[in-house]
C-alpha cells in the first residue's frame, strides 16, 4: 500500500529528527508485535518459553479487542508470534479479524511444525502474506540438538518447501530465521547454502539471554561464543558471499553480528525497533521492548492511554538511545535507515572491508 509506505518513510524521517534535534519527540509505533502465546511445542536450548507453561493468556475476545485498538491507533502491520502461535486454534480467526479490521500487512512467525496443509490454507486464506520460519541447523543433527525434538528438522523443512511452492500463487514473502549461538556457529555457511538452495531469504537472530522468553542459564551459555569461532564462521561465509549474495544478509549486518558477542548494546546505533513496534504480550502486558518488560496491561488500560502516556514516552526515549540492557533483536532494521551501513556494504564489495579476521 502506497499510503503505508509513505507513513513508514515519515516514521524514519521523524527518527532522524529525534536523533539529531528533538530527543523527546514522540514517534508513534506502526507495527504491533502480538505474542498470541508464550508456550511452544519445541524445546530449544536457546529459549526459555517452553520451560514453564504460561497460563491466563488473553482469550479470543480479548485479542479481538486488542486488534480493534491497534487498528484504531493506525497500526499498519501485525506480526503474529509466540512461543508458537499456531498452538492456538483461534490463530487463523484472529488473523482474519485483523485483516477485516483494515490492517493491510499480516505476518506469521512459526517453527512450521504445525504448518501442515490444513493450517497453511487457513492462515493464507485469513490474510498472512509473509512468514518467518525458524531453522537452527542445515542438517537434522544440528537442528534437532538445538530444537530438542527428534524428527523436527524433516517436518519443518517439508512444510517450508510446501509453503515455498505456494509463493507465487499467494504472493507471499518467506524468510528463514537462524539463531546464531555457540552450538551452531560453525553451521553458518551451511545454513546460508540451504537458504539459497530453497530460494528464501536468510535472517540471523543473535542469541542473548536478555530478551524476554530467553532468560535462562542454558541460554546464557549459548550466547557466549569465543571470537575466533565467530571469525572462522564469518570467514567461511564470506567466501560464499563473494560468489553469490542473493538472499543472504548484508555485510553491515554480518559486521554487527561479529561485534554482538563482545559488545551487546552497540550504543552507536539507535534502536529504531523499539520505536516502530508496539509489544503486546500473551497475558496483556504492553510496552517495553525485547529486552525490557512491560509496565502496563491492556486488561486495565487502553492502548491509546498507554502509548500517549508520559512513562511510555520516557521509556522509549531511553530505549531509542540504547539506554537499555541490549538484545539481539532486529538489528537489521536499526541498520536499514543508516546511510553509513550502505557505504560499508559498498566498501566490502570493492574489497576494502572484510568479515573474517
Amino acid at each position: 500500500m502506497i499510503a503505508d509506505s509513505l507513513r513508514l518513510a515519515k516514521f524514519f524521517c521523524a527518527l532522524a529528527v529525534k536523533e539529531k534535534f528533538l530527543p523527546r519527540l514522540h514517534v508513534r509505533p506502526l507495527v504491533a508485535e502480538l505474542f498470541l502465546t508464550d508456550n511452544c511445542n519445541l524445546k530449544c536450548i536457546s529459549c526459555a518459553c517452553w520451560r514453564t507453561r504460561t497460563l491466563k493468556e488473553l482469550d479470543t475476545d480479548e485479542w479481538k479487542a486488542v486488534i480493534d485498538q491497534i487498528a484504531e491507533l493506525g497500526i499498519v502491520k501485525a506480526n503474529f508470534t509466540g512461543g508458537e502461535p499456531l498452538l492456538r486454534s483461534d490463530a487463523p480467526e484472529l488473523i482474519r479479524y485483523a485483516r477485516d479490521s483494515g490492517i493491510h500487512s499480516l505476518h506469521l512467525n512459526s517453527n512450521a511444525i504445525l504448518l501442515d496443509q490444513r493450517r497453511r490454507t487457513r492462515v493464507l486464506d485469513a490474510g498472512i502474506r509473509s512468514f518467518n520460519i525458524s531453522v537452527d541447523g542445515a542438517d537434522s543433527e544440528t537442528h534437532e540438538a538445538i530444537r530438542g525434538v527428534p524428527g523436527s528438522f524433516d517436518k519443518t523443512i517439508r512444510n517450508l518447501q510446501e509453503l515455498i511452492a505456494l509463493r507465487k500463487e499467494y504472493d507471499i514473502a518467506i524468510r528463514m530465521n537462524f539463531t546464531v549461538m555457540r552450538s551452531n556457529i560453525a553451521n553458518l555457511p551451511a545454513i546460508a547454502e540451504l537458504a539459497q538452495s530453497l530460494d528464501v531469504k536468510l535472517y540471523l537472530n543473535l542469541a542473548t539471554d536478555h530478551t524476554f522468553l530467553f532468560r535462562d542459564q542454558q541460554v546464557t551459555g549459548e550466547a557466549q561464543i569465543d571470537q575466533p569461532e565467530v571469525d572462522a564462521a564469518l570467514k567461511a561465509l564470506e567466501v560464499l558471499l563473494r560468489r553469490r549474495r542473493d538472499g543472504l544478509p548484508r555485510y553491515a549486518e554480518l559486521a554487527y553480528l561479529r561485534r554482538h558477542f563482545t559488545s551487546l548494546v552497540q550504543t552507536d546505533l539507535p534502536c529504531a525497533e523499539s520505536q516502530l513496534k508496539l509489544m503486546i504480550h500473551s497475558t496483556g502486558g504492553v510496552g517495553g521492548c525485547w529486552g525490557h518488560d512491560p509496565h502496563h496491561n491492556v486488561r486495565t488500560t487502553s492502548l491509546r492511554e498507554i502509548v500517549d502516556g508520559e512513562d511510555y514516552k520516557d521509556e522509549h526515549t531511553r530505549l531509542f538511545r540504547k539506554d537499555c540492557v541490549g538484545c539481539g533483536s532486529n538489528y537489521a532494521l536499526n541498520l536499514r535507515w543508516r546511510g553509513s551501513s550502505y557505504m560499508d556494504d559498498l566498501c566490502w564489495r570493492f574489497g576494502l572491508k572484510r568479515l573474517g579476521r
